[in-house]
Protein backbone atom coordinates (compact mmCIF):
# COMPACT_ATOMS: atom_id res chain seq x y z
CA UNK A 1 0.00 0.00 0.00
CA UNK A 2 2.59 2.50 0.98
CA UNK A 3 4.67 1.55 -2.77
CA UNK A 4 0.97 2.46 -4.30
CA UNK A 5 0.35 5.40 -2.64
CA UNK A 6 4.20 6.62 -3.29
CA UNK A 7 3.61 6.02 -7.06
CA UNK A 8 0.27 8.05 -6.79
CA UNK A 9 2.44 10.69 -4.84
CA UNK A 10 4.76 10.94 -7.67
CA UNK A 11 2.32 10.99 -10.90
CA UNK A 12 0.25 14.18 -9.34
CA UNK A 13 3.51 15.99 -8.23
CA UNK A 14 4.62 15.54 -12.54
CA UNK A 15 0.95 17.28 -13.15
CA UNK A 16 2.54 21.15 -12.76
CA UNK A 17 4.90 19.70 -15.72
CA UNK A 18 2.48 18.12 -17.78
CA UNK A 19 0.10 20.75 -17.35
CA UNK A 20 1.92 23.52 -18.09
CA UNK A 21 4.57 22.54 -20.65
CA UNK A 22 3.41 23.38 -24.17
CA UNK A 23 2.49 21.22 -27.24
CA UNK A 24 4.41 21.55 -30.13
CA UNK A 25 1.49 21.16 -32.59
CA UNK A 26 -0.19 24.34 -35.21
CA UNK A 27 -2.08 26.40 -32.84
CA UNK A 28 -5.18 25.43 -34.38
CA UNK A 29 -4.98 21.92 -33.43
CA UNK A 30 -3.58 23.33 -29.76
CA UNK A 31 -6.67 24.76 -29.19
CA UNK A 32 -8.86 22.16 -30.02
CA UNK A 33 -7.09 19.81 -28.32
CA UNK A 34 -6.53 21.70 -24.70
CA UNK A 35 -9.68 23.18 -24.30
CA UNK A 36 -9.98 23.12 -20.77
CA UNK A 37 -8.53 26.32 -20.45
CA UNK A 38 -11.37 28.17 -21.96
CA UNK A 39 -14.20 26.37 -20.46
CA UNK A 40 -16.37 28.54 -18.22
CA UNK A 41 -17.39 31.30 -21.17
CA UNK A 42 -18.27 28.90 -23.71
CA UNK A 43 -19.91 26.19 -22.43
CA UNK A 44 -23.50 26.39 -21.53
CA UNK A 45 -25.75 24.26 -19.69
CA UNK A 46 -28.08 22.30 -22.10
CA UNK A 47 -32.03 22.76 -21.88
CA UNK A 48 -33.20 21.37 -18.94
CA UNK A 49 -34.56 17.77 -19.37
CA UNK A 50 -37.80 19.01 -17.31
CA UNK A 51 -38.87 21.15 -19.46
CA UNK A 52 -39.19 19.34 -22.67
CA UNK A 53 -38.95 22.73 -24.64
CA UNK A 54 -41.70 24.38 -22.67
CA UNK A 55 -40.14 27.52 -24.02
CA UNK A 56 -39.23 28.52 -27.57
CA UNK A 57 -35.86 30.71 -27.52
CA UNK A 58 -36.33 33.84 -29.34
CA UNK A 59 -32.41 33.64 -30.55
CA UNK A 60 -30.40 31.01 -31.76
CA UNK A 61 -27.61 29.70 -29.52
CA UNK A 62 -24.71 28.23 -31.67
CA UNK A 63 -23.40 24.79 -31.13
CA UNK A 64 -26.87 23.15 -29.51
CA UNK A 65 -26.74 25.49 -26.79
CA UNK A 66 -23.04 27.09 -26.68
CA UNK A 67 -23.10 30.48 -26.60
CA UNK A 68 -20.59 30.89 -29.40
CA UNK A 69 -18.56 34.58 -29.15
CA UNK A 70 -16.24 35.57 -31.88
CA UNK A 71 -13.79 38.43 -32.33
CA UNK A 72 -13.92 40.68 -35.08
CA UNK A 73 -10.66 42.43 -35.93
CA UNK A 74 -11.29 45.30 -38.92
CA UNK A 75 -9.06 47.93 -40.34
CA UNK A 76 -11.07 50.43 -41.12
CA UNK A 77 -13.10 47.73 -43.39
CA UNK A 78 -16.59 47.82 -43.74
CA UNK A 79 -16.56 44.12 -45.24
CA UNK A 80 -16.93 42.58 -41.72
CA UNK A 81 -19.69 44.64 -40.63
CA UNK A 82 -21.52 42.80 -43.86
CA UNK A 83 -20.04 39.63 -42.49
CA UNK A 84 -21.48 39.97 -39.13
CA UNK A 85 -25.06 41.00 -40.41
CA UNK A 86 -25.11 37.79 -42.81
CA UNK A 87 -24.18 35.64 -40.09
CA UNK A 88 -26.70 36.82 -37.73
CA UNK A 89 -29.00 34.22 -37.98
CA UNK A 90 -26.47 31.80 -36.80
CA UNK A 91 -26.20 33.18 -33.32
CA UNK A 92 -23.03 34.01 -32.82
CA UNK A 93 -21.91 36.92 -30.25
CA UNK A 94 -19.58 39.25 -31.97
CA UNK A 95 -17.01 41.74 -30.22
CA UNK A 96 -15.61 44.24 -33.00
CA UNK A 97 -11.95 45.62 -32.51
CA UNK A 98 -10.14 48.11 -35.02
CA UNK A 99 -6.65 46.35 -35.14
CA UNK A 100 -5.19 50.00 -35.26
CA UNK A 101 -5.75 50.27 -32.07
CA UNK A 102 -3.26 47.72 -30.27
CA UNK A 103 -4.04 48.48 -26.92
CA UNK A 104 -7.77 47.34 -27.39
CA UNK A 105 -7.09 44.67 -29.25
CA UNK A 106 -4.66 43.69 -26.87
CA UNK A 107 -7.46 44.04 -23.95
CA UNK A 108 -10.16 42.20 -26.30
CA UNK A 109 -8.01 39.08 -26.55
CA UNK A 110 -7.69 39.53 -22.69
CA UNK A 111 -10.79 39.54 -22.13
CA UNK A 112 -12.89 36.93 -24.41
CA UNK A 113 -10.16 34.64 -24.06
CA UNK A 114 -13.73 31.96 -24.12
CA UNK A 115 -13.98 33.22 -27.63
CA UNK A 116 -14.11 30.29 -30.22
CA UNK A 117 -11.91 32.16 -32.87
CA UNK A 118 -10.47 35.42 -33.86
CA UNK A 119 -12.03 36.26 -37.47
CA UNK A 120 -10.13 38.96 -39.82
CA UNK A 121 -9.38 40.14 -43.17
CA UNK A 122 -6.08 39.35 -44.43
CA UNK A 123 -5.25 43.02 -44.40
CA UNK A 124 -5.15 42.86 -40.64
CA UNK A 125 -3.54 39.16 -40.01
CA UNK A 126 0.11 40.48 -39.79
CA UNK A 127 -1.15 43.10 -36.90
CA UNK A 128 -3.66 40.15 -35.25
CA UNK A 129 -1.06 37.15 -35.35
CA UNK A 130 1.65 39.57 -33.48
CA UNK A 131 -0.56 41.39 -30.94
CA UNK A 132 -2.44 37.29 -30.11
CA UNK A 133 0.96 36.17 -30.12
CA UNK A 134 2.07 38.41 -27.35
CA UNK A 135 -0.87 38.26 -25.57
CA UNK A 136 -0.67 35.04 -25.52
CA UNK A 137 2.91 33.81 -24.80
CA UNK A 138 2.93 31.84 -22.16
CA UNK A 139 1.32 29.13 -23.44
CA UNK A 140 0.71 28.25 -27.51
CA UNK A 141 -2.65 26.09 -25.98
CA UNK A 142 -4.15 29.15 -24.77
CA UNK A 143 -4.14 31.72 -28.29
CA UNK A 144 -7.46 31.72 -29.94
CA UNK A 145 -7.53 30.38 -33.51
CA UNK A 146 -7.49 33.01 -36.08
CA UNK A 147 -9.56 32.69 -39.48
CA UNK A 148 -8.55 35.16 -42.49
CA UNK A 149 -10.80 36.35 -45.02
CA UNK A 150 -9.08 37.26 -48.23
CA UNK A 151 -9.57 37.67 -51.79
CA UNK A 152 -6.44 36.03 -53.18
CA UNK A 153 -6.96 32.48 -53.72
CA UNK A 154 -3.35 31.17 -55.28
CA UNK A 155 -1.20 28.57 -53.58
CA UNK A 156 1.26 31.18 -52.93
CA UNK A 157 -1.19 33.36 -50.90
CA UNK A 158 -2.71 30.56 -48.85
CA UNK A 159 0.72 29.53 -47.95
CA UNK A 160 1.88 32.81 -46.76
CA UNK A 161 -1.43 32.75 -44.58
CA UNK A 162 -0.88 29.49 -43.37
CA UNK A 163 2.82 30.32 -42.71
CA UNK A 164 1.48 33.01 -40.25
CA UNK A 165 -0.11 30.43 -37.74
CA UNK A 166 -3.72 31.02 -39.52
CA UNK A 167 -5.81 28.17 -38.11
CA UNK A 168 -8.33 28.62 -41.60
CA UNK A 169 -8.68 30.67 -44.93
CA UNK A 170 -12.07 31.91 -46.67
CA UNK A 171 -11.40 32.67 -49.98
CA UNK A 172 -14.33 36.22 -51.09
CA UNK A 173 -16.93 35.36 -51.99
CA UNK A 174 -17.37 34.21 -48.16
CA UNK A 175 -19.11 30.73 -47.89
CA UNK A 176 -21.02 31.68 -45.04
CA UNK A 177 -22.63 28.37 -44.16
CA UNK A 178 -18.96 26.89 -44.50
CA UNK A 179 -17.78 29.40 -42.34
CA UNK A 180 -20.67 29.16 -39.52
CA UNK A 181 -19.86 25.35 -39.46
CA UNK A 182 -15.99 26.14 -38.88
CA UNK A 183 -16.43 28.13 -35.85
CA UNK A 184 -19.10 26.13 -34.54
CA UNK A 185 -16.71 22.96 -34.27
CA UNK A 186 -14.08 25.18 -32.94
CA UNK A 187 -16.22 26.24 -30.19
CA UNK A 188 -17.60 22.45 -29.27
CA UNK A 189 -13.92 21.44 -29.64
CA UNK A 190 -12.72 24.16 -26.99
CA UNK A 191 -16.17 23.23 -24.80
CA UNK A 192 -14.89 19.84 -24.30
CA UNK A 193 -14.66 18.31 -20.94
CA UNK A 194 -12.90 15.41 -21.37
CA UNK A 195 -9.62 15.52 -24.11
CA UNK A 196 -9.77 11.51 -24.72
CA UNK A 197 -10.69 8.38 -23.63
CA UNK A 198 -7.43 5.99 -23.15
CA UNK A 199 -7.44 2.10 -22.36
CA UNK A 200 -4.71 0.88 -21.13
CA UNK A 201 -3.38 -2.72 -21.76
CA UNK A 202 -0.99 -3.57 -19.20
CA UNK A 203 -0.77 -6.97 -17.03
CA UNK A 204 1.63 -4.44 -14.18
CA UNK A 205 -1.00 -2.76 -12.38
CA UNK A 206 1.08 -0.09 -10.46
CA UNK A 207 2.32 0.64 -14.11
CA UNK A 208 -1.44 0.78 -15.60
CA UNK A 209 -3.30 3.17 -12.47
CA UNK A 210 0.28 5.11 -12.41
CA UNK A 211 -0.89 6.08 -16.13
CA UNK A 212 -4.61 6.45 -15.36
CA UNK A 213 -3.79 9.26 -12.50
CA UNK A 214 -1.78 10.52 -14.54
CA UNK A 215 -3.83 11.14 -17.80
CA UNK A 216 -6.85 11.52 -15.69
CA UNK A 217 -5.49 14.51 -13.79
CA UNK A 218 -4.47 15.88 -17.02
CA UNK A 219 -8.38 15.72 -18.00
CA UNK A 220 -8.34 12.60 -20.00
CA UNK A 221 -10.23 9.96 -19.42
CA UNK A 222 -8.71 6.90 -18.91
CA UNK A 223 -9.27 2.81 -17.97
CA UNK A 224 -7.28 0.36 -17.48
CA UNK A 225 -7.56 -3.91 -18.19
CA UNK A 226 -4.82 -5.94 -16.41
CA UNK A 227 -6.58 -9.43 -17.83
CA UNK A 228 -6.78 -9.61 -22.19
CA UNK A 229 -10.21 -11.56 -21.70
CA UNK A 230 -11.74 -8.79 -20.88
CA UNK A 231 -10.12 -6.26 -23.41
CA UNK A 232 -13.22 -7.00 -26.36
CA UNK A 233 -15.47 -6.17 -23.31
CA UNK A 234 -13.75 -3.30 -22.21
CA UNK A 235 -13.57 -1.63 -25.69
CA UNK A 236 -17.34 -1.97 -25.91
CA UNK A 237 -18.10 -0.60 -22.57
CA UNK A 238 -16.01 2.12 -22.52
CA UNK A 239 -15.55 2.99 -26.42
CA UNK A 240 -11.82 4.06 -26.20
CA UNK A 241 -10.44 7.07 -28.54
CA UNK A 242 -7.20 4.78 -28.70
CA UNK A 243 -5.73 2.14 -26.90
CA UNK A 244 -2.23 2.00 -24.87
CA UNK A 245 -0.71 -1.45 -24.82
CA UNK A 246 2.35 -3.32 -23.66
CA UNK A 247 3.63 -5.56 -26.58
CA UNK A 248 3.59 -8.62 -23.89
CA UNK A 249 1.00 -9.29 -21.55
CA UNK A 250 1.63 -11.91 -19.04
CA UNK A 251 1.25 -14.75 -21.55
CA UNK A 252 -0.50 -13.12 -24.27
CA UNK A 253 1.38 -11.62 -26.86
CA UNK A 254 0.40 -7.97 -27.71
CA UNK A 255 0.60 -7.91 -31.42
CA UNK A 256 -1.98 -10.81 -31.39
CA UNK A 257 -4.26 -8.99 -29.40
CA UNK A 258 -4.30 -6.24 -31.91
CA UNK A 259 -5.31 -8.63 -34.95
CA UNK A 260 -8.00 -10.07 -32.38
CA UNK A 261 -9.15 -6.68 -31.87
CA UNK A 262 -9.03 -6.07 -35.94
CA UNK A 263 -11.67 -8.95 -36.11
CA UNK A 264 -14.32 -5.94 -35.26
CA UNK A 265 -14.88 -3.79 -38.05
CA UNK A 266 -16.12 -1.61 -35.11
CA UNK A 267 -13.01 -1.12 -34.16
CA UNK A 268 -11.07 -1.65 -37.49
CA UNK A 269 -9.88 2.62 -37.40
CA UNK A 270 -9.25 2.42 -33.90
CA UNK A 271 -5.70 3.74 -32.94
CA UNK A 272 -3.34 0.98 -30.87
CA UNK A 273 0.07 2.06 -30.13
CA UNK A 274 2.29 0.03 -28.17
CA UNK A 275 4.23 1.09 -25.19
CA UNK A 276 7.43 -0.48 -25.15
CA UNK A 277 11.14 -0.65 -24.53
CA UNK A 278 11.79 -2.97 -27.94
CA UNK A 279 14.22 -0.72 -29.96
CA UNK A 280 14.71 -2.78 -33.03
CA UNK A 281 13.34 -0.84 -35.70
CA UNK A 282 12.32 -4.02 -38.11
CA UNK A 283 10.91 -5.83 -35.01
CA UNK A 284 8.56 -2.70 -34.50
CA UNK A 285 8.17 -2.57 -38.52
CA UNK A 286 6.55 -6.60 -37.77
CA UNK A 287 4.67 -5.88 -35.02
CA UNK A 288 3.07 -2.74 -37.08
CA UNK A 289 2.02 -4.70 -39.39
CA UNK A 290 0.01 -7.24 -37.45
CA UNK A 291 -2.36 -3.84 -36.34
CA UNK A 292 -1.18 -1.66 -34.48
CA UNK A 293 0.09 1.89 -35.28
CA UNK A 294 2.80 3.52 -33.24
CA UNK A 295 5.36 2.48 -30.66
CA UNK A 296 5.47 4.91 -27.81
CA UNK A 297 9.23 3.81 -25.80
CA UNK A 298 9.73 3.10 -22.27
CA UNK A 299 10.25 4.72 -20.22
CA UNK A 300 8.39 7.48 -21.13
CA UNK A 301 8.02 10.63 -18.91
CA UNK A 302 4.83 11.53 -17.46
CA UNK A 303 4.83 15.14 -19.73
CA UNK A 304 5.72 13.14 -22.72
CA UNK A 305 2.85 10.44 -21.93
CA UNK A 306 -0.03 13.01 -21.70
CA UNK A 307 1.45 15.42 -24.86
CA UNK A 308 1.45 12.36 -26.90
CA UNK A 309 -2.00 10.73 -26.09
CA UNK A 310 -3.34 14.48 -26.23
CA UNK A 311 -2.69 14.38 -29.80
CA UNK A 312 -3.82 11.50 -30.82
CA UNK A 313 -6.85 11.20 -29.26
CA UNK A 314 -7.43 14.76 -31.06
CA UNK A 315 -6.54 13.26 -34.23
CA UNK A 316 -9.08 9.81 -33.50
CA UNK A 317 -11.65 12.38 -32.38
CA UNK A 318 -11.49 14.21 -35.76
CA UNK A 319 -11.01 11.10 -38.48
CA UNK A 320 -14.18 9.26 -36.11
CA UNK A 321 -16.05 12.58 -37.07
CA UNK A 322 -15.51 12.54 -40.96
CA UNK A 323 -15.97 9.01 -41.05
CA UNK A 324 -19.21 9.31 -39.49
CA UNK A 325 -20.61 12.74 -40.22
CA UNK A 326 -22.25 13.99 -43.51
CA UNK A 327 -19.37 15.77 -45.28
CA UNK A 328 -21.52 18.81 -46.53
CA UNK A 329 -23.42 19.02 -43.16
CA UNK A 330 -21.66 17.31 -40.59
CA UNK A 331 -24.74 16.00 -39.01
CA UNK A 332 -24.98 12.58 -38.70
CA UNK A 333 -24.86 9.77 -41.31
CA UNK A 334 -28.13 8.16 -42.45
CA UNK A 335 -27.50 4.88 -40.52
CA UNK A 336 -25.90 6.84 -37.52
CA UNK A 337 -29.21 8.67 -36.90
CA UNK A 338 -31.20 5.72 -37.75
CA UNK A 339 -29.71 3.62 -34.96
CA UNK A 340 -30.35 6.62 -32.52
CA UNK A 341 -33.71 5.98 -32.67
CA UNK A 342 -33.84 2.42 -32.16
CA UNK A 343 -31.28 3.50 -28.61
CA UNK A 344 -33.76 6.19 -27.84
CA UNK A 345 -36.62 3.67 -27.95
CA UNK A 346 -35.03 1.44 -25.71
CA UNK A 347 -34.38 4.04 -23.17
CA UNK A 348 -38.00 5.02 -23.49
CA UNK A 349 -38.70 1.82 -22.37
CA UNK A 350 -36.45 1.78 -19.23
CA UNK A 351 -37.27 5.04 -17.83
CA UNK A 352 -40.63 5.32 -19.14
CA UNK A 353 -40.13 9.09 -20.59
CA UNK A 354 -41.60 10.61 -24.00
CA UNK A 355 -39.89 11.13 -27.14
CA UNK A 356 -40.46 12.04 -30.31
CA UNK A 357 -38.49 11.76 -34.07
CA UNK A 358 -39.24 14.22 -36.75
CA UNK A 359 -38.16 14.03 -40.44
CA UNK A 360 -38.18 17.08 -42.12
CA UNK A 361 -37.89 17.78 -46.27
CA UNK A 362 -37.49 20.94 -47.60
CA UNK A 363 -39.96 22.39 -49.97
CA UNK A 364 -39.67 22.43 -53.74
CA UNK A 365 -36.14 21.70 -53.82
CA UNK A 366 -35.66 20.71 -57.07
CA UNK A 367 -37.13 23.83 -58.61
CA UNK A 368 -34.25 25.24 -55.94
CA UNK A 369 -31.24 23.93 -57.70
CA UNK A 370 -33.15 23.97 -61.42
CA UNK A 371 -33.45 27.97 -60.68
CA UNK A 372 -30.88 28.74 -58.85
CA UNK A 373 -27.95 25.95 -59.36
CA UNK A 374 -26.55 22.84 -56.88
CA UNK A 375 -24.45 25.04 -55.06
CA UNK A 376 -26.96 27.50 -54.01
CA UNK A 377 -28.66 24.37 -53.32
CA UNK A 378 -25.76 23.31 -51.29
CA UNK A 379 -25.87 25.91 -49.02
CA UNK A 380 -29.58 25.81 -48.59
CA UNK A 381 -28.72 22.32 -47.10
CA UNK A 382 -26.31 23.35 -45.01
CA UNK A 383 -28.20 26.56 -43.60
CA UNK A 384 -30.69 24.64 -42.34
CA UNK A 385 -28.16 22.02 -40.57
CA UNK A 386 -26.70 24.68 -39.10
CA UNK A 387 -29.74 26.16 -37.92
CA UNK A 388 -31.03 22.55 -36.36
CA UNK A 389 -27.83 22.67 -34.85
CA UNK A 390 -28.47 25.92 -32.85
CA UNK A 391 -31.98 25.69 -32.44
CA UNK A 392 -31.77 22.23 -30.73
CA UNK A 393 -30.50 20.95 -27.12
CA UNK A 394 -26.92 19.13 -26.74
CA UNK A 395 -29.14 15.88 -26.24
CA UNK A 396 -31.11 15.70 -29.62
CA UNK A 397 -29.87 14.17 -31.84
CA UNK A 398 -29.49 15.10 -35.77
CA UNK A 399 -28.76 13.66 -38.73
CA UNK A 400 -29.16 13.77 -42.87
CA UNK A 401 -31.22 11.10 -43.73
CA UNK A 402 -30.69 11.63 -47.36
CA UNK A 403 -30.61 14.60 -50.04
CA UNK A 404 -32.71 17.36 -48.96
CA UNK A 405 -34.30 15.10 -45.82
CA UNK A 406 -33.22 15.30 -42.21
CA UNK A 407 -34.22 13.62 -38.96
CA UNK A 408 -34.38 14.62 -35.50
CA UNK A 409 -34.36 12.87 -32.62
CA UNK A 410 -35.64 14.21 -29.60
CA UNK A 411 -35.61 12.86 -26.08
CA UNK A 412 -38.10 13.82 -23.31
CA UNK A 413 -40.02 15.58 -25.26
CA UNK A 414 -43.58 14.87 -26.15
CA UNK A 415 -45.03 15.92 -29.17
CA UNK A 416 -46.96 18.77 -28.77
CA UNK A 417 -43.61 20.52 -27.24
CA UNK A 418 -42.15 19.01 -30.37
CA UNK A 419 -44.59 20.55 -32.85
CA UNK A 420 -44.14 24.20 -31.38
CA UNK A 421 -40.28 23.76 -31.42
CA UNK A 422 -40.29 22.55 -35.31
CA UNK A 423 -43.08 25.16 -36.05
CA UNK A 424 -40.88 28.07 -34.32
CA UNK A 425 -37.19 26.63 -36.53
CA UNK A 426 -39.71 26.55 -39.30
CA UNK A 427 -40.83 30.66 -39.23
CA UNK A 428 -37.07 31.31 -38.59
CA UNK A 429 -36.05 29.18 -41.74
CA UNK A 430 -38.45 30.69 -43.90
CA UNK A 431 -37.42 34.22 -43.02
CA UNK A 432 -33.93 33.83 -44.10
CA UNK A 433 -32.93 35.26 -47.65
CA UNK A 434 -30.38 33.31 -50.03
CA UNK A 435 -28.29 35.12 -52.59
CA UNK A 436 -27.91 34.50 -55.90
CA UNK A 437 -26.68 36.67 -57.84
CA UNK A 438 -28.03 39.55 -57.85
CA UNK A 439 -31.44 38.21 -56.73
CA UNK A 440 -32.47 36.27 -53.80
CA UNK A 441 -34.72 33.79 -52.60
CA UNK A 442 -36.52 31.83 -49.52
CA UNK A 443 -37.16 28.32 -48.87
CA UNK A 444 -39.33 26.36 -46.49
CA UNK A 445 -39.64 23.00 -44.67
CA UNK A 446 -42.61 20.21 -43.99
CA UNK A 447 -42.05 18.06 -41.04
CA UNK A 448 -43.88 14.65 -40.10
CA UNK A 449 -43.78 14.26 -36.13
CA UNK A 450 -44.00 10.66 -34.67
CA UNK A 451 -43.99 9.74 -30.78
CA UNK A 452 -41.50 6.89 -30.23
CA UNK A 453 -42.94 5.51 -27.45
CA UNK A 454 -46.06 4.23 -29.84
CA UNK A 455 -44.05 1.86 -31.49
CA UNK A 456 -42.14 -1.52 -31.04
CA UNK A 457 -39.54 -0.75 -33.15
CA UNK A 458 -37.73 2.13 -34.43
CA UNK A 459 -38.38 1.38 -37.81
CA UNK A 460 -42.16 1.66 -37.16
CA UNK A 461 -41.30 5.16 -35.51
CA UNK A 462 -39.74 6.44 -38.55
CA UNK A 463 -42.36 5.22 -41.10
CA UNK A 464 -44.76 6.81 -38.90
CA UNK A 465 -42.82 10.26 -39.02
CA UNK A 466 -41.99 9.92 -42.93
CA UNK A 467 -46.23 9.04 -43.17
CA UNK A 468 -47.02 12.51 -41.20
CA UNK A 469 -44.41 14.08 -43.66
CA UNK A 470 -46.17 13.09 -46.19
CA UNK A 471 -50.00 14.31 -45.10
CA UNK A 472 -48.05 17.75 -44.26
CA UNK A 473 -46.96 17.98 -48.26
CA UNK A 474 -50.10 16.76 -49.68
CA UNK A 475 -51.65 19.54 -47.02
CA UNK A 476 -50.06 22.26 -48.78
CA UNK A 477 -46.31 21.87 -47.22
CA UNK A 478 -44.32 25.09 -44.98
CA UNK A 479 -45.69 23.36 -41.41
CA UNK A 480 -45.65 20.08 -38.89
CA UNK A 481 -48.16 17.40 -38.66
CA UNK A 482 -48.44 15.03 -35.92
CA UNK A 483 -49.00 11.25 -36.87
CA UNK A 484 -52.23 9.90 -35.72
CA UNK A 485 -53.12 6.34 -36.44
CA UNK A 486 -56.83 7.35 -36.94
Amino acid sequence: MEKELKGQAESLGALDDVLSHPIDIPDGFADGIDALAELVEVKSQAVDQDSSFTEEPTTYKGSQGMQVSVLLVEKGEERLAMLEKEMAPYGFSFTRVDCNDAGALGNALAEVRGAAAILCRESALSDVMSIRNTSFEESSRRRLPVICLGSDNSFQNRYRVAETGAYAFFPDPVDIPELAERIESLAIERSANVQGRVLIVEDDAELAEHYCLVLQAAGIEAQAVSEPFHLTSSLADFVPDIVLMDVQIGDYSGVTLARLIRFEPRWLSLPIIYLSSEDDRENQLEALSKGADEFLMKPVSDSYLVRSVRIRCYRARQLSELMNRDSLTGLLKHSLIKEEVEKELARCRRSGHRSCVVMLDLDHFKTVNDTWGHSQGDIVIRTLANLLRNRLRETDMIGRYGGEEFLVVLPECDVSAAKDLIRGIGESFSELSFVAGESSFQVTFSAGIAAINDFTNGEDALNAADQALYERKRGGRDGVTVYSSK
